[in-house]
């Protein structure tokens, strides 16, 4: 908002009449002091940061000893100057997001209706609070001496209170739905950035995100990859490439492929992929030629015994000279996938 236009001077002997003046003098002063600053967007609450940016008064923010510092609770000035522009950000916020606050509480029916507990909630915080710590006022609220996420004890009560999912996707889908009653909230509050889920929510909310995040197993691809991407939308919050690693591994020995998962949504394993037909199922394989090793005794059922055979013809200098077609069908892959193979052995 342009502040340039105000004459800040006469704001300035303005307001001090409104702080200062009697009752009469002091009310008509405000009025007066509205009638300046409303046509450039503010409100009466703005005209002292407004003031106190421009050097009237004693709100100045002063540097402290240390220098000038974002928030500097050392000088009572400064946090004075701080609060009045965070709150002016706040209506400013509120002014520009008039729509999405009026749409949520629309949907809930109320503003009340908004930051009522849910049922959920009210379950969560009765299975919670046999946990909870004694502690002085003003102290953080902690359960079983955790102050945030929940001890193992915590995770077994709000699960007979609720049960807890046991896939990734499920967890992902529950936090979320959290996520976005907190967002919610928050909307309907002015963005004032609070926590807006009751103790045993948050405590939910806590652990499913490290049942998505490391916990839970991955059932197959399309798993990994929902953990993967919800941790790197988190930016760093969220970082256990372990979680990740365990799980491949895991997949792997168990002989999951990319070919061999359950159908993801998308992707049907019937799907026309062409030069992999003979990927997507554990044929036999045709043993043949006459200067090729005597072939292993397993059968080739998954992937990586597939591929390690391919490679066993590869480094046969039979197989050197044979086609890629020729080592696909008697490996049971796709050319495409001998062809991989090959560079990778070769480099």
């Amino acid at each position: 908002m342009a502040q340039s236009g105000i004459n800040l001077e006469r704001l300035a002997k303005v307001w001090a009449l409104a702080e200062g003046g009697k009752q009469g003098e002091a009310d008509a002063a405000r009025q007066r002091a509205a009638a300046i600053v409303e046509p450039y967007g503010y409100v009466l609450d703005d005209i002292p940061s407004l003031l106190a940016d421009a050097g009237f008064g004693d709100d100045l923010p002063q540097p402290g000893p240390g220098g000038l510092r974002f928030y500097d609770m050392g000088n009572p000035a400064h946090m004075r100057a701080y609060q009045r522009e965070h709150d002016a950000r706040r209506r400013r916020w509120m002014r520009d997001n008039a729509d999405r606050i009026a749409e949520v509480i629309a949907r809930y029916g109320s503003e009340e209706a908004v930051f009522a507990p849910t049922a959920e909630e009210k379950t969560l915080d009765a299975a919670i609070e046999p946990f909870r710590d004694p502690g002085e006022d003003g102290c953080a609220t902690s359960f079983d001496g955790e102050n945030f996420s929940p001890s193992e004890r915590v995770v077994a009560a709000m699960g007979q209170a609720i049960p807890w999912p046991d896939t990734i996707p499920a967890a992902l889908a529950e936090y979320e739905a959290w996520d976005r009653l907190c967002d919610d909230r928050n909307v309907a509050d002015g963005n004032n950035q609070y926590d807006y889920l009751s103790n045993g929510a948050d405590k939910r909310r806590w652990h499913l995100c490290d049942m998505v995040e490391k916990l839970i197993p991955a059932r197959d691809l399309s798993d990994v990859i929902v953990r993967l991407r919800f941790q790197l939308d988190g930016q760093g919050s969220r970082d256990s490439p372990q979680a990740v690693l365990d799980d491949l591994e895991r997949l792997q020995a168990a002989g999951f492929g990319a070919s061999e998962t359950r159908e993801s949504p998308g992707l049907s394993p019937a799907a026309d992929i062409p030069g992999n037909e003979s990927d997507k199922v554990g044929n036999p394989h045709v043993w043949a030629g006459p200067n090729l090793d005597t072939p292993p005794s397993f059968k080739l059922n998954t992937a990586g015994q597939r591929r390690a055979e391919v490679k066993r013809i590869l480094a046969t200098q039979e197989g050197r000279s044979m086609s890629l077609r020729e080592i696909a069908a008697r490996a049971g892959v796709s050319p495409s996938t001998v062809l991989n193979i090959r560079r990778r052995m070769a480099a």
